[in-house]
């Protein structure tokens, strides 16, 4: 099954990397990118199955770096596709209305 990450996700990344840069050290910022790869190996074995969300039942989310940034992921037929990455300190309405847009 093929990984692939959406251009929203890319972009969340990005800003949640920036404004991490500034409020955690390097040892978090590589612990946020070694939870990634291990979510795909996870995923990819099936190894584990995370809950999905009661208004997105497609969408499907696990905690990664030191549990403060949520991956929302979607399983399609050949293909997982991580739709947003997700700092859980951020406005929770701004997050439905991001999920809204990407239904």
């Amino acid at each position: 099954m093929k990984i692939t990450i959406s251009e929203t996700a890319r972009i969340s990344l990005d800003e949640i990397i920036d404004f991490l840069k500034v409020r955690w050290t390097a040892k978090e910022i590589n612990v946020l990118k070694n939870d990634i790869d291990k979510f795909r190996k996870t995923i990819m074995d099936d190894i584990v199955k995370h809950p999905s969300l009661e208004i997105f039942p497609d969408l499907k989310y696990t905690l990664i770096g030191k549990k403060q940034i949520k991956l929302f992921y979607e399983i399609k037929k050949n293909e997982i596709v991580i739709k947003l990455f997700w700092h859980c300190k951020q406005d929770p309405i701004r997050l439905k209305n991001i999920l809204d847009e990407h239904k």
